[in-house]
């Protein structure tokens, strides 16, 4: 091997017969057509699209480049200066080709700017040095020259120690942060490289030379497909969402302007597969409108079309009328959709944001319905985000203690000793960047992030621990309600965690009740019984949160020992509309007074609604006739004192 590496450095006849035209005449079918077929596949330009495609590029040069440099050698009296020229040409494409593929593994393989950087310095260095080394050779007839007797002599090849510089670049980089990609990616990329190797090699100890663009070849056709597959969806001609972050992500950073318009229907993709007349409209819809864009496809059955902002006054009627194409085919398949339209802006850079921003809006749309986000949307989505990331924080941490979450709590009347003895807590959030958040805004963030559970041990501990002070300042407290989803209840630990923080508070279990509300999942119910009947032995009483809205089982509400029914303000109102209702109400509540149920009335707000309430055997009344929600440590000035009279 050292002999053949020897033989090829020292200057020796070059014998052109060794040469066959084939492989490069494939090579060059195959560049254009996969040229030619990522342009019309790919709309948009990304950085890894627009390096692939300078590589497919160079490689038609370089191939078209040896086919001509060959057929002029075959000539009597060949121009000595053009086949220079054609073989510099050829050599240093072939190097620039080497430099774009070890550019492109930066992105997959996470390489650092900087280093893309001063890599892309050396081999610009590199090129130019072995340009003025090949050069040279020829002047000074120690490299590639042509004798006077027509002759062609080759000996050092600069462009040679680039290449094997350049493979053991490639290697390195593939072995060294093989961690970086899944197994499937650096296997590909791995023995598409190796492939090249084997036949650089066999041609090398061959002295031929008709397969180089070949072995060139296989790592680009490698790239194509392991990071470059066809994108469209057969049925709905949309790309993948993976290239919707990439090219949106490129286009933000270049400052450019783009409308994006979101449309979610129900089981689209399913219907679409299936329905032929359904099929045809939407091509028709496609063609008239789709092809000012670029259509993305999500695996939530959400269409996201894309397309550069136009700043003439034609952009509004444009959009105008794409909508009104919409709601024209949609009139003939009624499914249900959600529409939202949004331009990108300064505010949000991150292109994921925008995804986020959308299903943010759509959760309070209405179906069937048109929404343009505004900037005052923005800004409640990022202040949405800001609490989701401070809830995420506080569960991480996992602080009992913690002093975000903030107690309010509202007392609630005892009919019968006509004195304030229980309350009920209530969950509050307490940000350095928006001040006070109330329960609408990250309860339900709470509960679909999963981080509802760390919360609500958060508040139980510190009811707990108000409790006890108000206990050791000599307050008559009875106990104070606390609320838990059911989700919270789903725990396995959830008994544990309750029965650990109300001992850790050294506090009477019957000291604290706990709020939940009826689910209608069976698995939900059994678990809650469970639950309820293992917690009410410790003497924690439980009591049944907004009866009278949503979903009520009188049969599992029989199943299910709570000790108090909570009437939901909403059937209060519903008495004074009616004497029928006022019926059904009194007979809902006589019926679980008579079963040995408590009943407590929300929302009591003036005094005829608490005689209403006191008729219909109520026995704790709650609401702002009596006070608002108050700071859990201001609940003393509703209390009596143990040695009062």
């Amino acid at each position: 091997m050292l002999a053949l590496l020897l033989r090829k450095f020292a200057v020796t006849p070059f014998m052109p017969n060794r040469y066959t035209v084939i492989g490069d005449i494939v090579v060059l079918g195959l560049t254009i057509l996969m040229f030619i077929l990522l342009l019309q596949t790919y709309m948009h330009r990304s950085k890894s699209l627009r390096l692939l495609l300078n590589m497919l590029g160079l490689s038609m040069v370089t191939t078209s480049v040896n086919i001509f440099y060959n057929q002029f050698l075959s000539y009597a009296e060949p121009n000595h200066l053009l086949l220079y020229i054609l073989r510099l040409v050829r050599f240093s494409g072939i190097a620039c080709m080497m430099f774009a593929y070890l550019r492109y593994l930066g992105d997959p393989f996470w390489i650092r700017e900087t280093v893309r950087k001063t890599y892309l310095i050396r081999s610009g260095v590199l090129l130019g040095t072995a340009v003025v080394l090949d050069v040279l050779g020829t002047v000074f007839r120690f490299g590639y020259y042509i004798g006077e007797d027509e002759t062609i002599y080759t000996g050092f090849s600069p462009f040679i120690v680039l290449f094997l510089l350049s493979i053991i670049s490639v290697f390195y980089t593939i072995i060294k942060h093989r961690s970086r990609v899944i197994s499937p990616i650096f296997w590909g990329l791995f023995v598409s490289n190796c492939v090249t190797l084997l036949l650089m090699a066999i041609q090398f100890m061959r002295d031929q030379g008709s397969f180089t663009q070949v072995a060139l070849f296989f790592p680009v056709l490698g790239l194509i497909f392991l990071f470059h597959s066809n994108p469209y969806d057969v049925n709905t001609g949309a790309v993948s969402e993976t290239y919707f972050y990439e090219e949106l992500g490129e286009q933000l950073e270049k400052g450019h302007k783009y409308v994006l318009m979101s449309c979610n229907m129900q089981n689209f993709a399913e219907a679409l597969k299936y329905s032929k007349d359904l099929k045809m409209e939407y091509y028709q819809f496609f063609r008239q409108n789709v092809q000012k864009g670029v259509l993305y496809q999500f695996p939530d059955g959400r269409l996201i079309l894309s397309f550069a902002k136009s700043y003439s006054t034609q952009q509004d009627a444009v959009i105008a009328k794409m909508l009104e194409d919409f709601k024209e085919s949609h009139s003939r398949f009624n499914i249900d959709y959600k529409i939202v339209v949004i331009e990108t802006t300064k505010s949000i850079t991150e292109s994921m944001d925008y995804v986020r921003l959308i299903q943010y809006i759509e959760k309070t749309m209405v179906s069937n319905s048109i929404y343009r986000v505004q900037e005052q949307d923005i800004q409640s989505f990022y202040e949405s985000a800001y609490i989701l990331s401070e809830l995420e924080d506080i569960a991480r941490k996992k602080d009992l203690d913690d002093e975000r979450i903030v107690v309010y709590c509202q007392p609630v009347y005892n009919i019968r000793t006509g004195a304030y003895d229980t309350a009920e807590s209530l969950m509050r959030l307490q940000l350095d960047r928006i001040g006070m958040v109330y329960p609408d805004l990250f309860i339900p963030l709470a509960e679909e992030n999963g981080l509802i559970h760390a919360i609500s041990l958060i508040i139980l501990n510190k009811t707990c621990g108000a409790v006890r002070t108000m206990m050791e300042d000599g307050y008559d407290i009875k106990r104070i309600s606390v609320n838990f989803s059911t989700v919270d209840l789903r725990y396995e630990s959830f008994c544990k965690d309750v029965q650990q923080i109300i001992s850790r508070n050294q506090i009477n279990y019957d000291q604290i009740a706990i709020e939940i509300t009826e689910s209608q999942s069976e698995a939900d119910f059994q678990t809650t019984k469970e639950k309820i009947i293992q917690l009410r032995k410790l003497g924690i009483k439980f009591y049944l949160d907004d009866f009278g809205t949503g979903y009520s089982n009188f049969e599992r509400i029989m199943e299910i020992p709570f000790d108090i029914i909570k009437f939901d303000r909403s059937l209060l109102l519903e008495c004074s509309r009616s004497e029928a209702s006022h019926y059904m109400v009194s007979t809902f509540a006589r019926m679980f007074a008579d079963l040995h149920y408590s009943i407590l009335f929300e929302g009591i707000e003036s005094d005829a609604d608490q005689a209403a309430c006191e008729q219909m055997h109520a026995s704790y009344l709650q609401g702002y006739k009596y006070s608002k929600p108050i700071p859990i440590e201001q609940l003393s000035s509703f209390l009596k004192k143990r040695n009062a009279s």
